[in-house]
């Protein structure tokens, strides 16, 4: 159920039936930015800024990023030092 015209080339196509906003990624609802942590700060205060982010406990958070360092090879520790470099500090 589109509000826009139909073109020619879509005719035919299955529509998801969603609107925009449903289809977004979900973000979580703060005004809040992403930032690193200066007080739930172990390492660089990733965790800790991510944790205050999506309102979590940052152990979670810190928890989920050890458990997923060895399935990854080090994929999620390259992201946290790429995190660590481009995240303003300051949560």
């Amino acid at each position: 159920m589109s509000t826009f015209p139909e073109s020619p080339s879509d005719r035919g196509r299955p529509t998801d039936g969603l609107l925009h906003d449903q289809r977004r990624a979900r973000r979580p609802n703060t005004a809040a930015s992403l930032r690193r942590s200066e007080t739930e700060r172990v390492l660089a205060g990733v965790c800790g800024g991510i944790a205050t982010y999506v309102d979590a406990a940052p152990s979670v958070v810190r928890a989920v990023f050890v458990l997923s360092l060895l399935p990854s090879i080090g994929v999620t520790g390259l992201g946290y030092l790429l995190l660590w470099w481009l995240l303003p500090s300051g949560a």
